[in-house]
């Protein structure tokens, strides 16, 4: 168990105690990457494993999920750069 020593606004103080939680790739690895893949007024946020990610750009990790829409996104594009 994790504890931080917190003051609130009115001077008290305490602390906030909490089990840190590891988040678990679709494989059952350990994740810590989070899909970058745009969705909504944010990002997908999926917990992934290095070795499941793919990094379409320096920085970027999708989860296997987003991999698919982002090659078919390139796979579009190149067909209307090539018409």
């Amino acid at each position: 168990m994790v504890c931080k020593p917190i003051e609130l606004e009115n001077g008290a103080r305490g602390f906030v105690c909490y089990r840190p939680t590891k988040h678990k790739c679709k494989c059952g690895r350990e994740a810590r990457l989070l899909c970058d893949w745009k969705v909504g007024g944010g990002t997908c946020d999926k917990p992934i494993c290095e070795g499941c990610a793919i990094s379409p750009a320096p920085g970027k990790d999708l989860c296997h999920e987003h991999a698919k829409a982002w090659k078919e996104w390139r796979r579009e594009r190149a067909q209307k750069e090539n018409r």
